[in-house]
């Protein structure tokens, strides 16, 4: 499915030279957490997103040792933010784009890496609608469960192993995979809780995991704990 196919072609857009209150109220009134911007043209100029009006309203200085390091024109699109007073002084210059006849998987891993909530739809330089994150949601295939099969504990220590060793920051880990009645027990160091919860979906995720039995030891910096066994 093309992203024009959901595309919402009713959006007013706001003006660069529009007040900030202005542009904040036409957000709300038509319920966008973002709206383009653009010119006499309808050529796409930027986008206003709450992001920038929060930065706005309740700005961050860059320290003054920053432009030692070279981000002196960070720190003056900061300051300029900062200061103004204009939609076209707060807002999103350059904003990542897509075309009309791009996949809505395309916009879902752009949105995902550019952490977009609203994306404009952009057609030889026009922006000609948006796409919001909750409408690549909606027509998105979600995940199915998988059909229901009888594994072997066998098979459940192999798979649980083999996704293990395909990801860099598990592998590294002495990590110990057993499986007893559909439960993978999984015993070892890991250094982190990020890294443990990570395991734990994976193993979940493994067809025919029954459960998690966790007899983990998670490092940090400043302590080191063992969680009692238990199945998740």
């Amino acid at each position: 499915m093309k992203v024009e196919t959901i595309a919402r072609n009713d959006v007013v857009p706001l003006r660069a030279h529009e007040a900030l209150d202005v542009a904040w109220q036409r957000m709300r009134d038509q319920r966008f957490p973002a709206l383009p911007v653009t010119d006499t043209t309808g050529r796409l100029v930027g986008m206003l997103t709450e992001h920038d009006l929060l930065a706005r309203l309740a700005p961050h200085r860059a320290p003054w040792w920053s432009i030692i390091f070279g981000a002196t024109d960070k720190v003056a699109a900061e300051y300029r933010k900062a200061v103004g007073i204009t939609v076209g002084d707060v807002m999103t210059d350059a904003p990542a784009t897509i075309a009309p006849d791009a996949s809505i998987r395309e916009a879902a891993i752009l949105m995902r890496e550019s952490e977009i909530v609203v994306l404009p739809i952009v057609l030889d330089g026009a922006c000609i609608g948006i796409v919001t994150r909750a409408d690549v949601l909606d027509h998105l295939s979600w995940p199915a469960a998988p059909l229901p099969r009888t594994f072997s504990d066998v098979e459940l220590e192999l798979a649980m192993r083999e996704r293990i060793e395909q990801e860099a920051w598990a592998s590294r880990h002495p990590l110990t995979v057993e499986a007893f009645d559909g439960v993978i027990r999984l015993t070892g160091i890991v250094a982190s809780p990020v890294q443990r919860a990570a395991l734990f979906a994976m193993a979940r995720s493994v067809a025919g995991c029954a459960g998690v039995e966790d007899r983990l030891i998670v490092l940090s910096r400043t302590s080191r704990y063992h969680t009692s066994p238990s199945v998740i």
